[in-house]
């Protein structure tokens, strides 16, 4: 059976050629465990050579495993293991490699880097976290450490931590991540506005727009505060310029454009259609939004609906299926049948990440899949075939 990936076949290959060079190079004190290791090389390559590659790794990992000595062929072997997922099998030689009282000092951080990364394969989140405060002061494996430490703390939700550990990044000549810091601003707003302490969740705010000038999600959130303290001005202004900036985020913006629009009575229709307007580009993410958030009861958003239904292939072949014109629909049809595609959409997917294809039916800032901010963007074509079979996507 061979790997899945060609990287993994790659590492097989250097690992038997690593031993297979100090097997044929060093002198070692037992001739017999000499040739244990050479027999162990060859038998590895011809393995490698017709292809039977399980075997290949396993001929390899025996021969690096019989030589003791050579710590470079242990770096190799624990890296396959962790590879592997067998952890507990890397953490064992990365911890043997750490105690040897002779090791330099660069091997011996280079052995604690790979024994952080097994603890973080294993999920052993603290024991990393030890390793890596240490690492990031100083050292080869400084900048490396710091960011696996910012996965670390985005794990934990220690946002403050976050925050400090990309500035140190800066400040050692790395790009700055304006983005991912003023994400961690507004995940502190998110939990002082939980928490009903409005005036900090603000001040967190003005810090993410210190940082990420036009921030969508700090928008948001201060519009969520403007609503719940009875700024429908600011909410309205907040919102639009949110609208204006990303189309992909009508679909957020709307369900707080709706509570706004309905406590203004008779301008609020007026409103909702300024806003449309105000996108002419974001007509197919409207129709959507006003679908899997009920908002039909606008008028500018009943026509857009009734528009995408007459534009779109599948639903108007629906539609037409059921002996009725998509033209010509009353206002109760439109809504059952937004009603209807609204309960389809529950169930599929309504989000994509543009960096690994993640799915899922709610919205995250961060990607769960490859843990990239902002990359997830909205499907607004109703998935038909996957709402019959059940649904496919990640739940919110």
């Amino acid at each position: 059976m061979g790997f899945d990936s060609p990287w993994t076949f790659l590492a097989v290959l250097a690992l038997g050629g690593a031993i297979g060079f100090y097997a044929s190079r060093r002198p070692r004190p037992s001739a017999l465990g000499a040739e244990h290791v050479r027999t162990s090389y060859l038998a590895g390559v011809n393995f490698l050579v017709n292809e039977q590659t399980d075997k290949a790794l396993e001929a390899f990992l025996r021969a690096a495993e019989l030589d003791g000595d050579t710590v470079e062929t242990h770096f190799a072997l624990g890296s396959l293991y962790r590879r592997r997922g067998e952890v507990d099998r890397a953490i064992r030689i990365h911890q043997n490699i750490v105690n040897r009282s002779s090791l330099p000092p660069g091997q011996r951080e280079q052995a604690r880097y790979a024994l952080a990364q097994d603890y973080l394969r294993a999920g052993l989140l603290d024991r990393a976290e030890a390793i890596l405060e240490e690492l990031a002061a100083a050292g080869a494996h400084r900048m490396a450490a710091m960011r696996k430490l910012i996965r670390i703390y985005e794990v934990e939700r220690d946002w403050e931590r976050a925050i400090s550990t990309h500035e140190e990044l800066a400040k050692a000549g790395r790009p700055a991540q304006e983005s991912a810091i003023g994400h961690y601003y507004c995940e502190l707003a998110e939990t002082a506005r939980g928490a009903g302490r409005l005036e900090e969740a603000k001040q967190h705010l003005r810090k993410a727009r210190g940082v990420q000038r036009r921030f969508a999600r700090s928008a948001l959130i201060r519009a969520d505060i403007a609503i719940e303290e009875g700024d429908a001005e600011l909410a309205l202004r907040l919102l639009r310029r949110v609208v204006e900036q990303d189309a992909a985020l009508i679909v957020e913006a709307l369900p707080r454009l709706a509570r706004v629009a309905r406590k203004r009575d008779a301008d609020g229709g007026s409103m909702m259609a300024t806003l449309v307007d105000s996108r002419p580009d974001g007509r197919q993410e409207f129709a959507f939004a006003a679908i899997v958030n009920d908002a039909l009861d606008f008028p500018v958003l009943e026509t857009l609906v009734r528009t995408q239904f007459e534009r779109d292939e599948t639903l108007a072949g629906l539609i037409g299926a059921l002996g009725k014109d998509p033209a010509t629909l009353d206002s109760r049809t439109v809504v059952e049948l937004a009603g209807v595609l609204r309960r389809l959409a529950a169930s599929t997917p309504r989000y994509r990440c543009a960096q690994c294809g993640f799915s899922s039916s709610g919205h995250f800032w961060q990607c769960p899949g490859c843990k990239s901010w902002d990359s997830q963007r909205p499907l607004t074509r109703f998935d038909l075939v996957a709402g019959l079979e059940g649904g496919r996507a990640q739940p919110a």
